[in-house]
């Protein structure tokens, strides 16, 4: 191995000493030096740049951009938000049109909703959050008012009780058995005997049994002051109490009562009042 000799001379002893080490000591004591330099310097550039107003100031920089550029992704998503609400705004007053509820005009949703929330240092950020509360309380009544509508169409009479033909319909005429000119409340549709006779929308049985002139007949109750009634019946296969879906066989066709012949009479009435049942009748079936 290369070795460094260094001669040392003492004058007043008038000595020489011979100092000798390997000579890869010098390149370990360079590069400790260089690196104690190095590592100063990257220190004190650390200490400055942490513990000095120029450091500070850096920092903020670099906090100041990346606060700008989420801003700048923030104002993109409110205005997005902004467009997708006032869309929907405009589909909730087509809404709110189609199950005959009143319009919001748009200085009322402007106002919007508030709350117990506190307010943000954003006004327009508010607006939208009112905006939006509003528009949601009007969707939930939206749909309240869908559900109820929903209900109140399976409850409404709508479909040909039984297939047959109608013979004499709701109004004034020659009564068969009198002579008489009198109110015919209902309509008369011939079958054969034991023709189904099914319920024209979902209800609950309110009478099922014997009715002087009509002889056995189904009375069914449908709600919003609906009832539809089924007279002349040979055979009744419901009991009072049984709630009945549209299209469920109730009874069967006969000439029971004051009938000429096998036929149903169908009637309707609303809030007690008889009307034409063929107002409630919107499939074209019958002959």
């Amino acid at each position: 191995m290369e070795r460094l000799q260094v001669l040392v001379h003492l004058t007043r002893r008038n000595k020489a000493l011979t100092v000798s080490f390997p000579i890869y000591y010098i390149y370990v004591a360079v590069a400790v030096i260089f690196g104690f330099f190095v590592f100063s310097g990257a220190f004190t550039r650390f200490v400055v740049n942490r513990f000095t107003d120029r450091g500070l100031l850096n920092h903020l920089i670099a906090e100041n951009s990346r606060l700008s550029k989420q801003l700048t992704a923030y104002a993109a998503a409110v205005d997005s938000f902004r467009q997708f609400l006032a869309f929907t705004e405009q589909m909730d007053n087509k809404l709110r049109a189609a199950v005959n509820l009143g319009l919001v005009p748009a200085d009322v949703r402007l106002m919007g909703i508030g709350g117990n929330q506190p307010p943000t240092p954003a006004p327009e950020v508010d607006e939208l959050l009112r905006r939006a509360k509003f528009t949601q309380r009007s969707l939930l009544e939206i749909d309240r008012a869908v559900t109820k509508e929903q209900e109140r169409l399976k409850c409404t009479p709508s479909i040909w009780p039984v297939q047959g033909w109608v013979t004499s319909g709701f109004g004034y005429r020659q009564d068969p058995f009198t002579g008489k000119r009198e109110m015919h409340a209902g309509m008369d549709i011939v079958a054969p005997r034991g023709t189904p006779i099914v319920a024209t929308a979902d209800g609950k049985v309110v009478y099922a049994g014997w009715k002087s002139g009509f002889g056995k007949t189904v009375e069914i109750d449908h709600g919003w002051g609906i009832r539809t009634f089924y007279g002349h019946c040979n055979t009744i296969r419901v009991a009072v109490g049984k709630c009945v879906k549209r299209g469920e066989v109730i009874a069967t066709v006969g000439a029971t009562g004051q009938a000429t012949g096998n036929h149903l009479h169908y009637g309707v009435t609303v809030n007690g009042n008889w009307v034409n049942p063929a107002d409630y009748i919107l499939s074209g079936r019958g002959r």
